[in-house]
């Protein structure tokens, strides 16, 4: 079938030539001075405005009409202010936003409006299937994007560039967060953020560093929750936090989603024929049917805050039905998802996050229990480095006795080289084996490699099948034979992020990985541009720890399930960090794989030796190890026939410390 003319930007093209040699010109559109932005979108509803090729209208959605009466009227009201939204998903508040910044692109004007998602494949799509197809049946301020004229005062007669679209003398940006360029380039006055939950705060500053020279400087920010106390749910914790009241009995009705499922009831009759043998929203204090969930009022949490913050859950939603929602409710296979994208509120599984405070304060008990201190020097250490432009971060470990990680410094470096300082950490704490990322900064990290060779590796990132762990060195080829040892990257290790950190993270759970007191070392960190002195252990290390998650996810198109690290608000430096000290350490005995310290006291020739010689070799141990505590040949996973775990496909020796999927086999006894 073949494709129509777009009759209206042929007209418009007529129009602009009739215009040139005449030299008559339409007046430009304006919105009245007064209208507010509910009443303009609902004067656009009355002359057709549709969405989704819908036609549009508030008149059902009473809980929005707050939200609505949100966007300022003028450039004044508009001054330094913030809405941020927390919301269920499909809740129609992009169309919203994308409404808003097109009202405030023409009241406003002239202006320049960022409008920022997640990623570079997303903006183009918004900009594209999204908002033009609002702006197309808005016929004035369509006509503004027709019209617009470039530089040299001619005329367009186009829709734009897919990443920016005019208005008269403003310009509607779509843009992304991820990379340098899209978050410091463009001088804004209005920032819109669409999906806030694939953003990180630290990217959201720097965009909201673009309105600095702004006279208007007005901030919207929409999304569905994910983590809590990031994301979006950051923002909305610093706001006014306005919930929704539904009218019931109460004085001040009720929060449906703060009485969340006990709100929905199966109605036999009890309240009414006409909701009889379905699902109803009903009051668990006064027993009140809430009829209407589109009725009711918004109030603020704090109030005294300056941002107003909202949050919009599915039970307040015109399309969503009680029955749907609790059926999805009971039909949750995910419960993540169903309170980020139906309850619009965070949630942790805990198997997501793996670590808390109370698990490393106990960490750091027993390391003082065990008379661990921070050190100025030591020899025979471990040390990983995350690296950034002048920024690393650095974590030195050694061995215990019992064969525990007990972690001797932390280090937050802020210089022009931050290698130079790392030079001398290794020289003072007698490095035997330090792993540093590769990346942002390759150059600089391959001369800090180069002046260690041998002692400090290159970690990039792999899905390695069968192991966790692949070093650069034990797999030369043909071609590496023959290239130079200068010009060859020998010292790299590749690694499995998923698997190092879900152990690493394990070592801290199972406080096989010790600390001095957290409140003992102090320095003085950059936040936000300010030198602040804090513990750093207590303050950064610890926080970063319990800001990674690990999660694993179902591919629908490819019906396969992924594994990520996820940073969850905040880009936890430190836990990279620590993997990457163990990947040293797991470097310093030989393996593919990390070795974890059994959690029960060691036989005693075994820790006679180990106090003897730390860093024992483990082919040493399994002379004088008998078959007891957490080995390969205790675990349900051990074939013995083919020597080998079932459970991770790996060929191991029945004496091998068991790994962090160990399961004891009730059929073998201890020798």
């Amino acid at each position: 079938m073949a494709k129509l003319p777009n009759y209206q930007l042929g007209f418009h093209e007529m129009l602009n030539e009739l215009e040139d040699k005449t030299g008559f010109h339409l007046s430009s559109f304006t919105i009245p001075e007064e209208m507010t932005f509910r009443e303009w979108v609902e004067q656009l509803g009355r002359d057709g405005l549709k969405v989704d090729g819908k036609p549009f209208t508030l008149e059902n959605r009473g809980s929005l009409h707050f939200v609505y009466d949100l966007i300022p009227t003028t450039i004044e009201e508009a001054w330094k202010k913030q809405l941020v939204l927390m919301k269920g998903a499909q809740m129609g508040l992009t169309v919203w936003e994308m409404l808003a910044d097109i009202y405030m692109a023409i009241k406003f004007t002239p202006c320049a409006i960022g409008m920022y998602v997640p990623s570079s494949m997303l903006a183009p799509y918004k900009s594209t299937h999204r908002f033009l197809p609002i702006l197309r049946t808005v016929p004035d301020a369509y006509e503004m994007l027709i019209n617009a004229s470039r530089a040299d005062g001619s005329k367009r007669s186009s829709e734009g560039n897919v990443l920016t679209r005019v208005l008269g003398d403003s310009k509607l940006l779509f843009l992304w967060t991820t990379g340098s360029v899209a978050t410091e380039s463009f001088p804004l006055d209005i920032i819109s953020f669409d999906e806030v939950q694939e953003m990180l705060i630290s990217d959201m500053e720097k965009v909201l560093e673009r309105m600095s020279a702004s006279n208007i400087k007005f901030v919207m920010m929409l999304s569905t929750a994910k983590w809590p106390d990031s994301d979006i749910h950051y923002w909305y914790k610093q706001g006014k936090q306005f919930q929704f009241h539904n009218d019931c009995g109460c004085e001040n009705g009720v929060i449906l989603d703060n009485v969340f499922p006990q709100c929905i009831q199966y109605n036999n009759g009890e309240y009414g024929e006409e909701t009889k043998n379905d699902y109803i929203y009903v009051c668990p204090v006064c027993k009140q049917h809430v009829s209407d969930n589109q009725k009711g009022q918004w109030i603020a949490k704090f109030p005294e805050a300056t941002i107003d913050s909202l949050h919009l859950p599915q039970l307040i939603s015109a399309t969503v039905t009680p029955a749907e929602m609790i059926t999805a409710y009971n039909n949750a296979e995910d419960m993540q998802n169903f309170y980020n994208r139906k309850l619009g509120k965070p949630f942790a599984d805990p198997s997501q996050i793996p670590i808390n405070m109370e698990m490393l304060n106990r960490c750091a008990e027993d390391g003082m229990k065990a008379g661990l201190k921070w050190k100025k020097s030591a020899k025979d250490t471990f040390m990983g480095i995350d690296q950034m432009g002048a920024f690393n971060c650095v974590l030195i470990k050694e061995r215990m006795p019992d064969g525990r990680q007990a972690t001797i410094h932390a280090e937050s470096i802020y210089q022009n080289d931050p290698f130079d300082r790392c030079d001398e950490l290794i020289r003072e704490y007698g490095v035997a084996v330090c792993v540093v990322e590769t990346l942002p900064n390759y150059n600089d990290a391959k001369r800090f490699a180069g002046r260690w060779p041998g002692r400090v590796f290159l970690a990039n990132y792999g899905n390695l099948e069968n192991d966790m762990i692949r070093w650069g060195d034990a797999q030369q080829t043909k071609t590496d034979r023959k290239t130079e040892e200068s010009e060859r990257d020998r010292h790299t290790v590749t690694l499995d992020q998923y698997k190092c950190m879900q152990t690493s993270l394990a070592r801290l759970s199972k406080r096989q990985c010790v600390f001095p007191d957290p409140k003992g070392l102090h320095q003085d960190i950059l936040i936000k541009g300010m030198r602040k002195r804090i513990p750093i252990l207590k303050d950064e290390v610890f926080l970063h720890f319990t800001k990674t998650a690990l999660v694993v996810e179902k591919d629908p198109e490819q019906k396969k399930f992924k594994r990520k690290v996820v940073k969850v608000g905040i880009d936890p430096h430190y836990s990279y960090t620590n993997m990457l000290c163990d990947v040293a350490w797991a470097r310093a005995h030989g393996t593919t794989s990390f070795i974890m310290a059994s959690e029960t006291a060691l036989p005693k020739e075994q820790q006679v030796a180990a106090e003897a010689m730390p860093g024992l070799p483990v082919d040493v141990l399994d002379m004088i190890q008998g078959l007891t505590g957490e080995v390969c040949g205790r675990c349900e996973s051990y074939d013995k026939e083919k020597s080998k775990c079932n459970s991770r496909n790996l060929v191991v020796r029945p004496k091998d410390p068991g790994c962090f999927e160990f399961i004891a086999n009730p059929f073998v006894s201890s020798s």
